[in-house]
């Protein structure tokens, strides 16, 4: 069954707004979007931070990572890696679903850890016929639960959003091939600068100070201002400036929430102030961004040139 427009529409919009944080055992996880494309004919090439599982539900097209190209059909499951260029094209246009994440690692089991680990050092997470297994199933129930006239139970919403995560992960781990010493593992954060990057995501709503993070874990200060400066070229506020509107740039495109409950979502005390430090970092304001991004067919590639540029911006 290929999910309806409509289904794909109803069903982002609940899980955007409200299943964002999956709580263990084994791994928590915090998903920056969900999405359900009806149309997807492509973006241009583009990398972020995070792993992004897609599934073709419908139609055909190409994936291009880091230079190779893959035959898209209906029945594809694959997942971008972090830090990864990355694109698709669609001459006839894709029913693509896809959710993008990271791993919390302090509220995450090991095993669970390691084994995402291991995925970034497999060449390819390219699953080509996956209509029939566990993490798909999953998924479409998952919509089909979403999309209906109500959500009675939201905590199944959140165990079937878990269980899909989880079974993605052990078939991707089955499917990825064994790792060699020859293989190069892609730049990822270093664990402490994780660790960090985790708490950060789960308190993104209030007010953070270097030293409540340094403390976090188990650095001082001087230490984790060094380790933003050597890894990313950041200063602790830029830092956490850049996150609170990447996170916000995702909720404008991705849901209805409206300007006032974003900015608070994102830890910004009033609209005016979220509006001027977004509008002063991305060259637009939080509405035209809004309006511009959807009016382009929900384009990816518009929105991650958007953050890209205004990343760069803030190293410049």
């Amino acid at each position: 069954m290929v999910p309806s427009t409509a289904s794909c529409q109803k069903s982002s919009l609940y899980l955007n707004e409200h299943v964002t944080r999956l709580q263990g055992p084994p791994a928590s996880f915090f998903i920056h979007y969900w999405g359900g494309k009806p149309s997807h004919r492509g973006n241009t090439p583009h990398a972020h931070s995070f792993f992004e599982i897609c599934y073709v539900a419908d139609g055909s097209g190409s994936y291009v990572h880091n230079g190779i190209t893959y035959p898209l059909h209906k029945g594809t499951l694959y997942c971008s890696k972090p830090n990864s260029s990355h694109h698709i094209v669609s001459e006839s246009g894709m029913v693509l679903l896809f959710v993008a994440f990271d791993v919390l690692e302090e509220a995450s089991d090991p095993d669970v850890i390691s084994s995402f680990d291991k995925l970034n050092q497999f060449h390819h997470l390219f699953i080509a016929d996956a209509e029939q297994s566990a993490p798909v199933l999953t998924w479409k129930a998952l919509i089909a639960y979403c999309s209906g006239e109500t959500v009675d139970y939201p905590l199944a919403a959140e165990k079937l959003a878990h269980s899909l995560l989880l079974t993605a992960l052990s078939m991707f781990s089955r499917h990825g091939g064994t790792v060699t010493a020859e293989q190069e593992a892609e730049p990822v954060y270093s664990g402490a600068l994780k660790e960090a990057k985790d708490y950060m995501l789960s308190h993104l709503s209030r007010k953070l100070t270097l030293k409540e993070l340094a403390q976090e874990i188990h650095l001082s200060e001087r230490q984790l201002s060094r380790l933003l400066s050597e890894q990313l070229g950041l200063t602790f506020p830029s830092w956490i400036r850049n996150e609170r509107i990447k996170r916000a740039a995702y909720l404008l495109v991705y849901t209805d929430i409206n300007m006032e409950d974003i900015s608070a979502e994102v830890g910004f005390e009033t609209v005016h102030y979220f509006s001027r430090v977004f509008s002063d970092l991305m060259n637009i304001t939080p509405a035209k961004f809004r309006k511009a991004v959807r009016s382009n067919e929900m384009d990816f590639s518009l929105l991650h040139r958007y953050l890209q540029a205004a990343v760069n911006r803030s190293l410049s």
